[in-house]
This record gives C-alpha cells, structure tokens and sequence, in this order.
C-alpha cells in the first residue's frame, strides 16, 4: 500500500513537471509570434481607427500593456463587427477585442474575464411617442450586423421586422438623428458617450435598462494558452490598479449597481441582512400576533366603513356633472373626475401630469397669476385664503374653447404652508352665451331706441314746417273767401297742397320705416315691369318738378321685367326722385336708366343737381343725424328716405350705392333682380 501511494506521488509529480515545460514552451512560442487582434474599427472608447489610421482604444491600450509584459507582439486589424466575428470564426485573426459574453459566441470563441461590464438601453428620436417596449413595432430599427441584441432581445420580442442595418454604432445614431430611422437598442455607456460628442439634439433615452452585459476580449475556442496570457494580463491590470487607471483615461466609468464584485458583495450582504431581519421578524411575529388579532376585527369593521365611503365618493364623483380636481403646489392636475371627459373630451390619464396653465388663455393665465400673487402677499399677513370662484376659458380637445367656472379651495400641510388646491369646475358656456346675448340685446335696444327718439324727433320737427304753412295759408285762403277776395287763392291752394304732399311723404316714410323696424312689413316678391314703376313715379313728382322747370327722363324701353317686392320699389324710387328734385336748381334734369348685368337690374338715378362730397356720402346710409346733407328748399334732409332704401334693398339681397361730384351732380345706383322670360 506504502508502495501504491509513492508510485502516485511520483507521476503526480511527474505530470505537474510535463504541465510546467508545456507552459514554458508555449509562452516561448507566444513570446516569438505575433498574433492579429480585430474588433470594430468605430466602437469608441473600447476601439477604433484614429485620425493617423492607428488602432485606438482602452482594449488596444490593455493590450499593448500585456504585449510589452509578456514580449507578445499584436497586429491589430479593426475592421466592421459582421467581419470581425467572420474573422475570428474562420482563424484569421486569434483575438477580437472588447466583445459581449453570450452563450451562443461561447460556442466557437473562448472568452477572457470581464472588463466592464453595461446595460443596453433604447436611443430614440426626440419625435417618436415612447409608451413601452411593445409600441416600438410601429417605428424603423438600426441595427448593426451580428450584434448580440438580435438575438438576445430584438427577436423574441419581435421587434426584428421593419429594420435597416448600420456599418457601425456612431451610423446607427446619425441614422436616427437624420431621420432615417426611429431607435436603436445599444449600450448605455457608448450611446451617451455618443450623443454628447456628435451633440446629437433629437435623440434621447426612453424605458428601463435593458441587457445586461459583460465585456471581454476572446481568442478562437481552444486556444487556451493564449487565453491563459490574457486572463493572467487582465488580472494583474486589475490588482495592481492599471485597468481601473486606463478606464478613466478613457472615461469608462461601471455603474455601481452593474459591477461584478460590487453585486457579489450586495448580494452576500442583503442575504445576511435578510436573514437576520427574517430571525428578528419571526421573533417579533410571535410576540406581536396575539395584539395582531385583537385589532384585526377592529381594522375590518373600519375598512368596510372607508370602502363604503370610498365607494360612494366614487360613485358621486365618477356621475357628477361637474368636474372634480386636485392640483399641487406647482399648479400640476394629481386627479381629475370623468366628468372632464364628458365636457372638454380629454381623458383623465392625458390631463394627468399636465400644468393648469396649458389648458387656459393668457387672460386666464393672467388672472390667476395676479390672484396667486394676492393670495401669497395676504399670506405674509396672517390672513388665510379662502375659496375662491374664477370665470375662465378652458381649451377642448377639438380645439373650441368653453367658459368654465371654478371653485378653488387651497390645501395646507402640517407646517400651514400650502400644499396644492382642490376644487369643481362647471360648464357655463350656455350661462354666458345668454348673458353676452342679454347685454347684446340690451346694447341693440338702446341703440334702437335712440334711433327712435332721434327719428321722431327729427319728424316732429319736419312735419311742423309743413303743417304751420298748410294752418297759415288755409287761415288766408278763409280770410280773402270771406272778403270775396279769389285773386290769390290758386297760389294758397297750390302751396296747401304742396306742403300736403310733403307732410305725406314724411308720414309715409316713417310709416315704412316703423313697419320694417318691428318686422311687421312683409317682403311679397313678385313679376312686374319696372317700366311702369318708373312712369308712376315720375307722374307723382311731375306738378314738383314743373315749379323747378326741371325735367325727367326715363332712358329705358318696356318690358323690362323684374322679380322684386313692388311696394318696396316704389318706395325706393319715391325717396330717390324727392332728393333728386330737392338737390337740383330749376333748369336742372334727371335721368332713370337702366342696365342688365349677371342676372340684376342696375337701376340708375342721376341728376344735375349741387353733388355730395365724400365725407357726406360715408354718412349718408347711417342714422347719424349729423349727415352733411345741405339744407335745401328749407328741408333739413334728415336722411330717412336713404336709411329706408337701403333696408329694403338688402331685403332684397341686393345692394345701393352713390356716385358724385361737388357742383356736378349725383347718381344712385341700386340693383334688383332681373326676370327671365
């Protein structure tokens, strides 16, 4: 048995003697060749091509430090990640730098210790709509050949469908920037790294850290003394401090919660800590079980109260009409009831988070920055704030706007200062419509009824002149029948009658007018040839315009037929030929033509008479009083016959107008509209 155990002493030894020589030789071998390390040529900081065309990088300082160590000569061949992986699966090159641990690499590379490790996360455009990982189906993925997040992340979440494929990681973020694609699933550390040295602006950080990854280097499966050389190279650079220095020359910096030893060290204290917290609960548990029971009953009954409470305030609040809120101090919605929904149309998860000010005008805004102000400067005082009504606009999610009043009542914490704002909001778009037409109505009636007061008014006093002369001559025409005195009573009859016509026209005028203010003058359309009308009116004002020797032409044929209310036009006519005649010298002439244009009649009035200046003819279609209209034959022109020529013409649907010049005479134009046969 003695001799057993020496003889296996001895080949033990014998064995640990073969491993030490094959060692030996193979370091002599390493030592003499030279090995050709690849990666990618744009994966910064680990490795890259710099400005000179030289390789770059923490790997590539990592391994020249191990070269110069151990006398191992490296070539280094960066070239795209595809090829890189290519290269290495096919013994072109004997080493590939900085490349994430998986499974599936493991089986045709070994891989050497870790030197960082990261955690991927999503880069997107500043424009795409982020909710989770799921929406991201509907936008463009970058992708880089072969990276490990295909296989690892991007396919089992199916998310490997509408992609396009970059040579390398800083192309897949200009890619995004340009617009050309949506997102890229990368590495943390390298993405941001990214973004703040090209100072992309439309790219940001969306969901959780994804991924968990180590960083290594690897050498073609099988090759385990070189292996063995840089995993003893790799370890020496992390105890002696190296590894840690050349990461933060390159600013390769792990987060805390991702480092190996860091975590091991965590998880070996929480254990512990666990453990003692469960020993320390157990106990607690037995000693405090028996209150625990005791209370239980007690805690239920009060539970069922608060969830029947809780369950009515949900039910008045979810059927309220009116809108129930919550703001913070920062005037930011916390709760809004569905009652929001029904009004305005958002739903309360969008207006959740939002700021109050971005739902109101700058009026709004203005009022309750003005209140807060107050408020805080009442505060400073002693003097509480108290619930507070605001009549304000709120936008709508089609985009109307509608008047809101709300009750806002401040909530104050244990320190009295105030922690946010509480209140309703009711809908009174309807209240306001009917108070805006109230005082619309309101303003429309006093308008009205000054019109009135300054018509009859101006009537009166028109009427007056007529009515002294007709009451004075008549007077005369008594006294010189009595005396047998008939040489002037053609001329008093003649005046009598004249003054009756005007006093007539004024009665009438008014009477049109009443009429078409109250809205009791119907509008009867009807067939009629205009030429008729034209006749009738100048046989009105025929005995008028002889006393002036001014004469009337109609510069028009028969059987012009037009479709209009007649009565209407008569009066429109009527009102015109009475100020032309009045406006015009004795010699004078008027003129009635007519002309046929898109489907209307222009019916024009001219006369030869004093013409109206441009400041009158602003005036003359108003009720100012104040027309400019000169005094003529002792009437004061008060510019009624107009106002009513042009609400029958709009009536209508048609339009009025003038043409003058000072001492030249003046046309009136108005149109109608013309009957086809």
């Amino acid at each position: 048995m003695v001799k057993y155990k020496n003889s296996l002493v001895k080949v033990k030894s014998l064995y640990l003697f073969l491993i030490l020589f094959a060692n030996l030789s193979g370091f002599t071998r390493l030592s003499a060749q030279e090995y050709i390390v690849g990666g990618d040529f744009e994966y910064r900081p680990f490795s890259f091509i710099d400005k000179k065309g030289k390789a770059s990088g923490v790997d590539v300082e990592i391994l020249n430090v191990i070269s110069l160590e151990r006398n191992i000569d490296f070539s280094f061949q960066l070239s795209q990640w595809g090829d890189a992986l290519i290269n290495i699966k096919s013994g072109e090159i004997d080493i590939i730098a900085g490349i994430i641990f998986s499974e599936e690499r493991a089986e045709f590379v070994d891989f050497t210790y870790p030197i960082h490790t990261e955690y991927y996360s999503i880069f997107v455009r500043e424009n795409v709509h982020f909710e989770d990982v799921l929406n991201l189906n509907a936008y463009r993925l970058v992708v880089l050949k072969d990276d490990i997040s295909i296989e690892k992340y991007l396919k089992p979440m199916g998310l490997y469908k509408n992609y396009l494929i970059a040579n390398s990681f800083p192309d897949a973020l200009a890619k995004i920037e340009q617009g050309v694609a949506d997102y890229v699933i990368a590495p943390h550390f390298l993405g941001m790294q990214e973004v703040e040295e090209n100072k992309y602006e439309n790219i940001k950080i969306e969901g959780p850290p994804l991924l968990p990854s180590i960083y290594c280097m690897a050498v073609k499966k099988g090759d385990s003394l070189l292996l063995n050389i840089l995993n003893q190279g790799i370890l020496k650079l992390r105890d002696n401090g190296e590894l840690l220095k050349l990461q933060s020359k390159w600013k390769v910096y792990e987060r805390d919660d991702l480092k190996y030893s860091q975590l091991v060290k965590y998880i070996g204290i929480i254990i512990l800590v666990v453990i003692i917290i469960v020993i320390f609960v157990f106990v607690w548990n037995l000693l405090l079980r028996a209150q625990i029971r005791k209370k239980t009953f007690s805690l239920k009954l009060k539970n069922h109260e608060l969830c029947k409470s809780e369950e009515k305030f949900r039910i008045i609040t979810e059927n309220s009409s009116d809108v129930i809120w919550y703001l913070d101090s920062n005037f930011r919605t916390t709760y809004i009831s569905p009652a929001d929904e029904r009004i305005r149309g958002y739903k309360a998860e969008t207006v959740i988070g939002t700021y109050l000010w971005s739902i109101l005008k700058p009026e709004g805004i203005e009022l309750l920055k003005k209140a807060n102000k107050e408020r805080i400067a009442l505060e400073k005082q002693g003097v509480k704030s108290v619930p507070v009504i605001y009549e304000l606009e709120q936008i709508c999610k089609d985009g109307s706007w509608i008047w809101i009043e709300a009750t806002a009542t401040p909530c104050y914490d244990e320190n009295g200062e105030i922690s946010g704002y509480h209140g309703v909001t009711r809908d009174i778009s309807e209240r306001k419509k009917t108070e805006e037409a109230l005082v619309e109505s309101e303003l429309r009636l006093r308008i009205s009824n000054a019109e009135k007061d300054k018509f009859f008014t101006i009537i009166a006093h028109d009427l007056k002149s007529p009515f002294n002369s007709i009451i004075s001559y008549s007077d005369l025409l008594i006294k010189n029948v009595k005396k047998n005195n008939f040489q002037d009573l053609e001329k008093f009859s003649f005046i009598i009658n004249n003054n009756s016509k005007k006093a007539m026209y004024l009665l009438s005028s008014l009477m049109d007018w009443v009429l078409s203010q109250t809205g009791r003058l119907e509008f009867n359309p009807e067939s009629f040839d205009i030429y008729d009308v034209f006749v009738e009116n100048v046989l009105l004002f025929e005995d008028v315009a002889n006393e002036k020797s001014i004469s009337i032409k109609i510069m028009t044929e028969a059987q012009l037929f037009v479709y209009a209310d007649k009565r209407m036009v008569h009066a429109i006519l009527r009102n015109l030929m009475s100020n032309a005649i009045k406006f015009t010298d004795k010699g004078g002439s008027i003129e009635i033509s007519t002309k046929i244009k898109q489907g209307r009649v222009i019916i024009g009035l001219s006369d030869t008479g004093i013409g109206l200046s441009a400041e009158t003819i602003e005036k003359l279609f108003t009720s100012d009083v104040e027309t400019g209209i000169p005094k003529r034959d002792n009437d004061p022109g008060n510019g009624l016959g107009l106002i009513i020529c042009q609400e029958f013409i709009e009536m209508h649907q048609e339009k009025i107008w003038v043409e003058s010049e000072l001492e030249k005479g003046t046309v009136f134009y108005f149109t109608i509209p013309y009957k086809f046969n």
